[in-house]
């Protein structure tokens, strides 16, 4: 018989060798499922389930009061506890069956991820580049992406924000975190204040704190209240105001940046490229300036996401249109019309905008007794849809197509244009991973046909077409640091010119896949240093079945292949680019950075003057080899005055390689062998910007001087001696004001000087039988005289009334103010006999200047419902 202290012992002791099997309750094994239950009813269950009690305080459950399911089976109870407390940093301490759960403030708590959209507040439209700043931290901040997005890493707790966009009456918002938190801000149009940032679009110390150089922002919408050809407001030529930024022509809308020629600028609408972006032969920009919602140039630090230009990137974007309600806008003028319609497909959750322009000097021409049956217009029109599927995806869908017309008596007719067409899905992966999924097609062709008492008797047609697939990412690692990452292919295909009669030789077809892969990173490895580098890669490869041409070393024809179809010839490129910002304080700082660009295709013209739009757009290949573009720049930045008066100096070298001109005489048109007329080379270009803008006031604008240098180097061509570019232009001085007089009136000058551009003109001639030979020296070896312009406008808006829904404004302008007769060309032509009109003498010339615009005033009368 046992002895009952014997059993007494054992009683007391099993509790004791249980508690041993587990000695830490917090690693004890806990299952348990609960659907739709709030936090604090969620720790009952756990509390049932585990045989202890928890002890917490309020301000430690995120969201306490949000329905949430959880299970778990077989999971210790440490894990249980950290998921229902998400976001916090906390420890636990355990007495007999009661485990107190502390904030543990011996580490920090990881950052939590705050991001969403900010938009218009009216219309729900994406506003790009808004931005977002931590009010109780130095630097701490973000602005919005290309499609309104941003992502804002924090510490948890209680943080006030200030939101911001040009136009945009500012906000501050509080909000609390404690776990990643989508939030969608929205800001009210602060259209009370009509000269508000009036083109230079972006927040007041972004000059000084970004990474970029050579970066303009411009308010599109603004642009309708500064002085325009006809009234017609033109987003490229604003552009041409800017420091760096040229025009060769009186009233044309081509670029020339930094050094590159007209074709080396990437213009994209919707992330679409525009191959022609003019109308009417260069007088207006193929852009309707109702339907783009935001613009940026490029022409420094190019982000690592562009590629295949080498000297700019102008990025526009449409509208998205108005979420809330219908809307209807235009405008008519002396020479255009056009309109905007936008509005919900399904409240807060679709909209579609629709846009189309059209000019109307044929109607002018049809009141002539005698018209001839002249023709000369253009039009275009743009469309999108975008639709919110939920919070992690939105689809897009966008498109764009202009044409002009051009008859002349019934003898020949010209039409030519671009098309455009962009379906895009943005996704959320997570609170940090953002990408945008892109579809991407584009198309710019032009028609001649001449043509005797209504019979064809010549038509050559000319395009270029690209299919584009691409994937752009951001990640945003931590607050200092983004990761930029993508891909996208590219097939393009080339019509170099044809007759459909088929009759003359054609120029063979050519198709190209251009591949490419970007790796770039933010970084702010401290408060006064910021780095923005990358990497990215590029393959071109020519293939399909076309005839290839081998020249000699004379560039005469040597033999020719058929190509049966597969690739051929392959190009391939690495483009390193890095820039870096010091910021000395908070209102300067200094930039430097270097930059590579390649670029595959080029556009075969062999004028300097930019009115025309039958150039021809070929392919690198194994006649022509790709052009690279290193440019290395530096500039200081200066704001003052609170931000009041913004100053920047930019310097700029850059090299270029594989640049190309033509033969004397070269013929492009009805030209199988027109490769054969390419001749190759170096060239390099050099400069320094300088701008003061004013940005608060009644009384803004900028001035800005820019001094710069283009040479071109090409064997074959000026005996194999440098000469200077034809849009090598070395002084440009730009004053742009805007004052607003009161709520109703606004005043607006822009005055613009450059150096005249270099032409070749004939140093001598002699006499070859019946025909003058001129004699020419250098090429580009002397200059038009200097161009300058003044132009004005006032804007008259409509009486303010309360309750008013509608807004509109007449806007009056002059353009060319003071009649300055600035050459479009000299020819020396023979001097003639006043009296019979006949030649004395063909070896007797003079000089003769032809000018386009005299003084021309306008009147536009815009609307808005």
């Amino acid at each position: 018989m046992k002895s009952p202290s014997i059993k007494m012992f054992l009683f007391l002791l099993l509790p004791l060798a249980a508690t041993g099997q587990n000695d830490n309750p917090l690693q004890q094994k806990v299952s348990f499922s609960v659907g739709n239950l709030a936090l604090p009813g969620l720790l009952k269950v756990v509390e049932r389930a585990s045989g202890y009690t928890f002890a917490y305080a309020a301000d430690l459950l995120p969201d306490a009061e949000t329905p949430v399911s959880m299970a778990a089976r077989e999971e210790p109870l440490e894990s249980i506890l950290r998921r229902v407390f998400n976001g916090r940093q906390v420890r636990f301490e355990v007495v007999g069956r009661r485990i107190y759960i502390l904030e543990d403030k011996t580490q920090p708590s990881p950052p939590v991820t705050l991001n969403g959209y900010i938009r218009d507040q009216a219309t729900g439209e994406a506003l790009i580049g808004a931005a977002l700043q931590v009010a109780e931290g130095p630097g701490g901040g973000a602005a919005t992406n290309a499609y309104g997005f941003y992502a804002l890493q924090l510490s948890p707790g209680t943080h006030r924000l200030q939101v911001s966009y040009i136009g945009y009456a500012s906000k501050q918002i509080e909000v609390s975190l404690s776990a990643d938190r989508r939030l969608d801000i929205f800001l009210s149009s602060g259209a009370e204040q009509l000269a508000e940032v009036v083109v230079l679009g972006r927040k007041e110390e972004e000059q000084v704190l970004s990474t970029a150089m050579g970066e303009h922002r411009l308010d599109v919408q603004q642009l309708k209240t500064l002085p325009a050809i006809g009234g017609e407001p033109d987003v490229l030529k604003m552009a041409q105001l800017l420091p760096g930024v040229k025009s060769v022509g009186e009233g044309s809308s081509g670029l020339y940046v930094r050094g590159g020629n007209i074709d080396q600028n990437l213009i994209i609408l919707d992330e679409a490229p525009v191959y022609n972006p003019a109308h009417l032969l260069g007088f207006f920009s193929a852009f309707n300036a109702d339907a783009i919602r935001h613009m940026e140039l490029y022409k420094g630090s190019f982000p690592i996401e562009y590629g295949g230009r080498l000297s700019s990137v102008v990025d526009m974007r449409m509208k998205e249109g108005n979420r809330e309600q219908f809307g209807l806008e235009g405008g008519i003028g002396l020479l255009a019309a056009r309109f905007l319609l936008e509005g919900p497909i399904r409240k807060d959750k679709s909209s579609f905008m629709i846009s189309a322009r059209r000019t109307y000097p044929d109607l002018y021409l049809s009141l002539a007794p005698d018209d001839g049956g002249n023709k000369v217009h253009f039009y275009d029109a743009n469309a999108k849809l975008n639709f919110r599927l939920n919070d992690n995806n939105h689809l897009y869908l966008s498109g764009y197509f202009g044409r002009d017309v051009f008859r002349f008596f019934g003898q020949y007719e010209n039409n030519w244009g671009n098309s455009t067409g962009t379906l895009r899905w943005n996704h959320l992966f997570d609170a940090n991973l953002f990408a945008n999924f892109s579809l991407v097609y584009s198309r710019y062709d032009y028609y001649i046909d001449n043509f005797i008492e209504g019979v064809t008797t010549f038509n050559w047609e000319s395009g270029v077409e690209d299919v584009n697939l691409k994937a752009d990412f951001s990640w945003y690692l931590h607050p200092k640091s983004r990761l930029k990452f993508g891909a996208n292919t590219i097939v393009h295909r080339f019509e170099p010119g044809r007759e459909t009669l088929g009759r003359l030789a054609s120029v063979p077809e050519r198709k190209a896949l251009e591949t490419a892969l970007y790796l770039g990173h933010e970084w702010e490895p401290g408060e006064r240093l910021a780095l923005e580098y990358g990497l990215r890669f590029s393959l071109y490869q020519n293939f399909g079945k076309t005839t290839t041409y081998q020249f000699g070393d004379e560039n005469q024809l040597m033999d020719s292949t058929m190509q049966s179809g597969g690739f051929y010839h392959h190009l391939s490129g690495f483009s390193p680019r890095i820039n870096l910002r010091y910021q000395f304080s908070g209102s300067s700082s200094l930039k430097a950075g270097f930059n590579r660009m390649v670029q595959y295709q080029q556009e075969l013209r062999n004028a300097a003057s930019s009115f025309s739009a039958f150039y021809i757009w070929m392919p690198s290949g194994p006649n022509i080899p790709m052009q690279v573009a290193d440019q290395v720049s530096a500039g200081y930045y200066h704001n003052f005055k609170d931000n009041t008066y913004e100053f920047s100096l930019e310097a700029y070298y850059k090299k270029l390689h594989g640049q190309i001109d033509f033969a004397d005489h070269a013929t492009l048109i009805q030209n199988p062998y027109l490769e054969g007329e390419v001749r190759v080379g170096e060239g390099r270009a050099y400069g320094a910007e300088l701008m003061l803008a004013r940005r608060k006031g009644r009384l803004q604008g900028w001035v800005s001087y820019a001094y710069s240098r283009t040479f071109r180097k090409i064997s074959g061509v000026n005996g194999g001696r440098e000469y200077p570019a034809y849009y090598d232009l070395p002084h440009e001085v730009a004053l742009v004001v805007q004052y607003e007089v009161s709520s109703r009136w606004l005043l607006s000058a822009n005055w613009q000087y450059m150096t005249g551009k270099p032409v070749n003109l004939p140093v001598g001639s002699f006499q070859l039988g019946e025909t003058i030979v001129p004699i020419y020296g250098e090429r580009n070896g002397r200059r038009l005289p200097d161009y300058h312009r003044l132009d004005v406008s006032a804007v008259l808006r409509a009486k303010p009334k309360p309750g008013r829904h509608n807004d509109s404004f007449w806007a009056f302008s002059l353009y060319n103010v003071y009649y300055r007769k600035n050459a479009l060309s000299i020819d020396l032509l023979p001097v003639r006999d006043p009296a019979t009109g006949n030649v004395p003498d063909p070896t007797d010339v003079k000089a003769t200047k032809t000018y386009i615009f005299g003084l021309i005033p306008s009147i536009s009368y815009n609307f808005k419902f």
